[in-house]
């Protein structure tokens, strides 16, 4: 808990701020229950548009699936196969305007593609593309070739990527592919450097428009006599709201919030997926800034591509019924790391590179019974109104990273038509805030250190830079290229309040070599003087961040399940 003499002694953050907006918004328009990608891309269309609005988590932003991505804005190629031909269509679209309006976090990146077969599995991608099988097959370079010039049709509108290459001879392919490698192809879609950070510039962002916006992540809520009764599980205070709309943007928990609100829906899916980042810098070498979309040699496609220093691997894909699964086997290890270790014949992949773990639940719609690989990734916008629930409630269903401003963009004009509002801002071609021309020689830091925080927060670099200055100018031990006053601009002005809300979705501190115990004590003293938590609690929190395969990576001991 947080004494009133801690906050009065100490900087107010984001979450101070929120709480006290909350005093003033019992009534709010709209409340937003999630705080992942979808949920705080509904959040700024509203409060650009001038709707009372609060959004609420009862984890932290952009935790489950939101905080457990590819780290790709793509157009969804392999969906052609399910001729999810509309989805396709609106992931390249906003692939595109990402990457022309948020290009300090999105950016061009060229996916390599072995092949090892010219004909052989076309057939079989075709009965896929008919609905007569689900089976995975090979993929054929007469397939890719088909496939790619459809993609690319859909992506030629706005600010289109370049065009993809073939190569035959081996001359032309990367070195240490398997021999009986026989065909080469690369395209272009988009990378999202920093996904947690673009939530968080959204978030800002909203959060900028004025009082008439409040988001408070570690909250527990209770829905009672047609209220919804809100506790911050770190004490900053408790609320009562009666919006006019609730929007269930909560992914893998939709039915289970739904269940809380009075109605029983059965609207999702849950697919788990895992990811591994390894440090391997022979292997991120050769990648040479490419992604490497490679079959693991039974038909199923595998995504390898760089971050910062380290290669991203991934993924799985485990149907579950319990949101709160954050498990990861050790078969979904295995396999990651036998597809990786086979890329190339010259370079050994093993678990002692494996740095930190990745796994969310992506909530796909419920709709046959097929294998998880060919589930639907369309999204859908449900409405329905509940016993005892006053609100109507629109609930998020489905979905993709690459289209969550237009996801929600329709979410928002939905509540605006229910509250009999119209639309005044679009942002269809709007630039995030980081994405602003900011030079390094404007923020009166060494060189280096500047052009480091503009890499990490674009523009807003500017408002980081200020902390960074003499002491806040120290770097974290046993992490160097962090420096105290990014941490604590995090937790004043980015709301985190955890250990993991920092290591996970603030910083990357579990990347590169891995996430050091030494780096943990320091976090847990900024922590503890920037929002006056107990160091006990604080304590506490640090053991279980070394017994955590998502921070600490296979140091953390075997993983469950």
């Amino acid at each position: 808990m947080i004494s009133p003499h801690t906050l009065h002694s100490r900087p107010a953050t984001q979450r101070d701020e929120s709480a006290t907006r909350l005093d003033a918004l019992a009534e709010p328009e709209v409340l937003i229950l999630g705080g992942g990608v979808n949920g705080v891309a509904t959040l700024r269309e509203l409060a650009l548009n001038d709707v009372s609005c609060v959004l609420i988590d009862t984890g932290d932003f952009c935790a489950g699936a939101s905080g457990a991505s590819s780290r790709m804005a793509h157009g969804g190629l392999r969906y052609l196969e399910g001729r999810e031909f509309r989805l396709v269509a609106e992931s390249a679209r906003e692939r595109n305007r990402l990457v022309a309006h948020a290009g300090h976090l999105v950016s061009p990146l060229e996916i390599v593609v072995p092949l090892e077969h010219f004909v052989t599995g076309f057939g079989r991608a075709i009965l896929r593309f008919l609905g007569l099988s689900n089976r995975n097959g090979p993929i054929s370079l007469l397939a890719l070739e088909g496939g790619l010039l459809v993609y690319e049709i859909f992506g030629r509108r706005e600010h289109p990527l370049p065009s993809h290459s073939t190569f035959l001879r081996r001359a032309g392919f990367p070195n240490g592919l398997r021999r009986s490698t026989r065909a080469v192809t690369s395209y272009f879609d988009g990378q999202i450097t920093q996904p947690e950070g673009l939530v968080l510039e959204m978030l800002g962002e909203a959060l900028d428009q004025g009082p008439h916006v409040a988001a408070l992540n570690h909250v527990s809520w209770q829905a009672e006599n047609g209220a919804i009764h809100l506790s911050d599980r770190l004490g900053t205070g408790s609320w009562t709201l009666r919006p006019k709309v609730i929007i269930n943007a909560t992914g893998a928990w939709i039915d289970r919030v739904n269940a809380g609100l009075g109605g029983q829906t059965r609207y999702l899916r849950g697919i788990k997926g895992a990811h591994l980042v390894l440090h391997n810098p022979e292997l991120f070498e050769r990648m040479g800034g490419r992604a490497f979309y490679f079959d693991d040699g039974t038909g199923r496609m595998v995504i390898s591509l760089p971050v910062d220093s380290n290669v991203l691997v991934g993924t799985t894909e485990v149907e579950t019924s319990d949101p709160d699964d954050r498990r990861v086997a050790g078969d979904e290890i295995d396999y990651l790391i036998r597809a990786m270790d086979g890329l190339f014949t010259d370079i050994a992949v093993d678990r002692t590179q494996i740095v930190s773990v990745t796994s969310g639940i992506r909530p796909l719609r419920r709709g046959g019974q097929g294998s998880a690989t060919s589930a639907a990734r369309d999204h859908a916008l449900e409405e329905d109104r509940f016993p005892g629930c006053p609100a109507p409630v629109l609930s998020l269903v489905g979905g993709k990273w690459t289209t969550f401003r237009s996801f929600g963009e329709q979410s928002a004009d939905r509540a605006l038509a229910l509250l009999g509002r119209t639309r005044s801002i679009s942002t269809a071609a709007r630039g995030y805030p980081g994405a602003a021309p900011c030079a390094p020689g404007e923020l009166d830091l060494p060189l280096s250190q500047a052009a480091r925080l503009i890499g990490r927060y674009g523009a807003l670099a500017r408002k980081v830079a200020p902390l960074c200055r003499g002491y806040g100018a120290t770097p974290l031990a046993g992490a160097p290229d962090w420096c105290r006053g990014e941490i604590r601009w995090a937790i004043r002005a980015r709301g985190a309040a955890t250990l993991e809300d920092l290591v996970l979705r603030r910083t990357r501190l579990s990347f590169g070599a891995g996430l050091r115990p030494e780096t943990l004590d320091d976090l847990v003293a900024l922590l503890s003087e920037e929002t006056g938590r107990p160091m006990d609690e604080l304590a506490a929190e640090r053991q279980a961040a070394l017994r955590e395969p998502r921070l600490m990576g296979t140091r953390a001991g075997p993983a469950q399940g």
